[in-house]
Formats: C-alpha cells, sequence, structure tokens
C-alpha cells in the first residue's frame, strides 16, 4: 500500500480539459489548474509506486483508491467530478501504470474541518 497527501483539492472533471478547434478538429488541452494538481500528485509521489513492472504483470494486475478529500474554507465540489484528475494524476506520477486497472474506487468528501484543504490518497494493490 502507499498512501500520499497532496495539499490541494483536485478540480472537478468541468474544468479538467479545454476544447480547441485546430484543422477542422476538435482538441483539448489540460487546464492549468489540473496540471497544477496532477504536479502536486507527482511530488507528493516522490517516485514511489505499485505498478509491476513487467507486460504479463501489469496485465493482470488491480488498483484499489481509497481517497478523503477535505475541502478549504468556501470550496465545494462534488465527489464524482473528482475522479479523473486523481487517477490520471496518479498514472501521470507512475504510482500505477493505468487507471483502467483500477477495480475498487472509495471516496469521501469531508466538508466539516475546512482549515486546511487536501487530498489523502491510498493506491493499493488487490489480489
Amino acid at each position: 500500500m502507499l498512501s500520499l497527501t497532496v495539499p490541494a483539492t483536485p478540480p472537478s472533471v468541468n474544468h479538467y480539459k479545454q476544447p480547441y478547434i485546430r484543422r477542422g478538429r476538435i482538441h483539448y488541452y489540460v487546464k492549468p489548474e489540473a496540471q497544477m494538481f496532477k504536479l502536486m500528485v507527482r511530488d507528493a509521489a516522490a517516485g514511489r509506486t505499485v505498478a509491476p513492472v513487467t507486460t504479463r504483470e501489469r496485465n493482470k494486475v488491480r488498483y484499489g483508491l481509497s481517497v478523503r478529500v477535505v475541502l478549504g474554507p468556501a470550496q465545494r465540489g462534488d465527489g464524482d467530478n473528482m475522479w479523473k484528475c486523481i487517477a490520471d494524476g496518479l498514472v501521470d506520477a507512475g504510482v500505477i501504470h493505468s487507471d483502467a486497472r483500477v477495480k475498487r474506487w472509495l471516496l469521501e468528501v469531508d466538508d466539516t474541518e475546512r482549515r486546511e484543504a487536501r487530498t489523502e490518497i491510498s493506491v493499493e494493490v488487490l489480489n
């Protein structure tokens, strides 16, 4: 199991990507607040990983994520819209190799503390 704390709350999926049209096709770029959260996940992970090394093991592995999002003063959030940035941040940081292999998702949004916004993430390999 690997645990890490990010000193921010994840942006909503509604604020994750911005569409733009180039050569008649729709493309997307990751908005700055999402990029910043993903960088904070990478820094909190500090090179730690639970991802298997071999392709054979990666095809079999199943991950479980337990997340506690503590909202700060005047913040609000919809839990189901927070997953995308959290999972993508873990993949970008190398903590897990694919968010498609996450088979258990547990999320708690704490709006009672409100002193210091943060995201507490625990990742485990499921048998």
